[in-house]
């Protein structure tokens, strides 16, 4: 027969109290052992709003306010220019398969398939490009100039300047290819860019222009300018 004191012990190593031995008469008041502190997690709402309230008090928030919609005014005013474009040096033409290969299938709402997975779509098959795409420098008033002369219907797309001021001076509409995606999908790199349909592709046309201080040539006589 197993003896209290060994009965005691097997049960303190189990973690469980000893048969008929009430657990409270295992347990040992050790007193407070230093300072001891309530638990509690910061405010953090609380804390913003007193961040903000000082921020108030001090002007420091109008100042930012003032600050935010100065550097919105200026990057709608003048966007970052699309890096590695440069003046077009001479006439040069490719052409370009718009075609694209579908990653997944493509369904009507009801589910009808569209186009399967893996599928080559040229868009062109199917519609015409309403409008020709004419990528100029917006800095370059030869090349503006340029796209406004244009006799067919055109998009103009600026990779550089001031597409809000050149709106309000020629009253027509004027876009701005952020990040450079359209460029990189053309691979535009000069500018100015005639992207015109040629049957189920695109043709890519990088045309000189000189800008105005240079177009007449000693004598007074017109320069080599090239437009479309």
């Amino acid at each position: 027969m197993m003896r209290p004191v060994s009965l005691l012990v097997a049960a303190t190593l189990a973690g469980l109290p000893a048969a008929g031995i009430p657990s409270a008469a295992l347990a040992k008041d050790l007193g407070v052992r230093g300072a001891s502190w309530a638990i509690a997690e910061p405010d953090l709402l609380g804390a913003i709003e007193a961040r903000l309230l000082e921020m108030q008090r001090s002007g420091a928030l109008a100042r930012f306010e003032l600050e935010a919609r100065e550097r919105a005014r200026r990057t709608l005013e003048e966007p970052e220019p699309v890096p590695g474009i440069a003046p077009a040096r001479e006439r040069r033409s490719r052409l370009l398969d718009p075609a694209i290969t579908v990653e997944r299938d493509i369904r009507t709402p009801d589910g009808t398939l569209i186009a399967a997975a893996g599928t080559r779509v040229n868009p062109l098959e199917r519609i015409e490009l309403a409008r020709d795409l004419l990528f100029v420098d917006g800095r370059r008033e030869a090349e503006i100039a340029w796209a406004l002369a244009h006799e067919t219907p055109a998009k103009v797309v600026l990779l550089a300047g001031r597409p809000l001021e050149l709106m309000r001076k020629h009253r027509r509409p004027f876009f701005f290819d952020q990040r450079g995606r359209l460029a990189a999908r053309f691979g535009i790199a000069a500018t100015p860019s005639l992207v015109e349909q040629a049957g189920t592709r695109l043709r890519i046309t990088e045309i000189p222009i000189e800008d105005a201080h240079r177009a007449e040539a000693p004598g007074g006589t017109p320069g080599g300018q090239q437009g479309e």
